[in-house]
């Protein structure tokens, strides 16, 4: 991006990352009460920020040594015996996840049959947000994936699109709620990446491939086992932490209020949110983007705990304010909807025209890995998706040895994408149906590309500037810890 001056926001980013440092998990013990907190430090439960294993409850099943090795391809679990004779399931040359190989995907937390392995509790936070009178707006965003897969859990048809009725759903559990969609954050995503990616194409020569940033699954898989393809990542934040960074910033100033008045939580189906939101890096102004995560699963609890049946209640709309969506940002939600989404922006910024097809067939699909080629104008672009963290090894060693073809490679660490996440229910799961809730979405769209956003453009012309300028960068892009794997 270049050498730039360092701005006062960049200065208070940078120097709460400092204080911080890796007291971010200190920052995150709020995710739980002080005294459940506590009852797990006593007895000696080990954590990360996005996963919890409890050993005594484990039943040496084997399931989520399965599911780490074969599965998801990092081996990290085996099944040992304890000092007290008991077989459980243990990490493999590491005594405890903060110093392990693990990403926070959840997959053996999803398929973990006694609760030995579970996520990293949110609601507590969230409770305790909701029963505080300094708080003057709740702010809740969901991910596109979310907005389809929670009907599962109130008995609706798979891939349903509950949009509506989750803005109802909040208002009900606090009328100082506010409801938008990371569909929002998804479009600024491909704004910003696509304008990355033609930059990089425009070079006369460049270090192939641009890799996506936006699962946090994969960005701790790179940090933690091949630092050296950082330069291949884009710089941008994920979709939720560029929205969290803009409602920190832009419902301040429309409401009149500080950061610090707003409790934002972010409901995905990725565990690995969890860690990613109290990353240092993802400070506005020297406080959290988003203030907390919850899945989808824990989101069903949330709405049990207050008695809202999520299927009985009337549509209701999201807050006018990120109301502006295209169908590029709801797939997002499927693997291969990340690239697709940037083609058909990347298409307009090298061409001036759109697309003449805006769907790319063969990027969808829940085939291990996808590749394409298309023409934009005069030149051929090639690009792959990985469907699953375990199928990325060979276009790892093809960019390690500088032998990679493509110019854009989208991975997601869960098979399906985020409509496969470790937060999502595994009871029914098939992300075959919960593609098509996205793709009915996008098909049926009046906008279809985040170029043609409507409501973006303002914000670029009124705040932002455009894609890629300097404030956009501060707010949107961030930095990657390559030292993170020999900590």
């Amino acid at each position: 991006m270049g050498e730039k001056t360092m701005t006062r926001r960049a200065f208070l980013r940078d120097s709460a990352a400092l204080l911080l440092g890796t007291a971010a998990v200190c920052v995150f013990e709020r995710a739980l009460p002080p005294d459940a907190a506590l009852a797990l430090e006593n007895s000696g439960t080990d954590m990360s920020l996005s996963i919890v294993r409890d050993t005594d409850k484990c039943i040496a099943c084997g399931k989520c040594v399965e599911i780490c090795s074969e599965r998801q391809g990092l081996n990290i679990l085996e099944l040992s015996k304890r000092s007290d004779g008991k077989t459980v399931s243990s990490l493999k040359n590491a005594s405890s996840l903060a110093d392990s190989r693990c990403i926070g995907c959840g997959q053996c937390a999803r398929h973990c049959p006694s609760g030995a392995i579970s996520v990293r509790d949110g609601l507590g936070s969230v409770n305790a947000a909701l029963n505080d009178s300094r708080y003057r707006a709740i702010v809740w965003q969901f991910a596109p994936s979310a907005q389809h897969v929670v009907s599962e859990e109130f008995h609706m048809l798979a891939g349903t699109d509950v949009c509506g009725k989750l803005a109802a759903a909040v208002r009900v559990v606090d009328e100082r709620s506010m409801a938008v969609s990371t569909d929002f954050g998804a479009d600024i995503t491909i704004m910003e990446e696509a304008t990355e990616l033609v930059s990089r194409l425009q070079e006369e020569a460049w270090q192939k491939p641009l890799m996506t940033s936006c699962c946090p699954g994969w960005v701790n898989y790179v940090e933690l086992n091949h630092p050296e393809l950082i330069p291949h990542l884009s710089s941008c934040k994920s979709p939720m932490e560029m929205l969290g960074a803009l409602v920190k910033t832009q419902i301040p100033q429309r409401l009149g209020i500080a950061a610090e008045d707003i409790f934002h939580i972010a409901v995905m189906p990725c565990t690995a949110k969890k860690y990613e939101r109290a990353r240092p890096e993802m400070l506005t102004d020297g406080v959290p983007s988003v203030d907390a995560v919850l899945t989808v699963t824990e989101f069903k609890k949330l709405l049990e705990l207050h008695n809202i049946d999520l299927s009985a209640l009337e549509d209701e709309p999201y807050n006018d304010m990120f109301a502006g969506t295209s169908g590029a940002g709801r797939i997002f939600g499927a693997s291969g909807g990340v690239c697709e989404a940037a083609l058909r922006t990347a298409y307009y910024l090298l061409t001036g025209s759109e697309p003449p097809q805006v769907e790319f067939i063969a990027l969808r699909g829940n085939e291990d890995v996808k590749e394409s080629e298309i023409t934009i104008g005069d030149r051929t672009v090639r690009v792959c998706v990985v469907n699953g963290i375990a199928n990325v090894k060979g276009i790892v060693e093809a960019v390690k040895a500088g032998s990679c073809a493509y110019d854009f490679v989208e991975v997601m660490t869960c098979r399906g994408g985020c409509s496969g996440g470790g937060g999502t229910p595994a009871l029914f799961g098939d992300v075959g149906v919960r593609h098509r809730g996205l793709y009915r979405y996008d098909n049926s769209a009046s906008v279809r590309s985040s170029h043609n956003n409507a409501t973006l453009s303002r914000l670029y012309e009124d705040y932002l500037g455009s894609p890629c300028s300097e404030l956009a960068e501060e707010l949107l892009h961030t930095t990657y810890d390559e030292h993170r794997g020999t900590l």
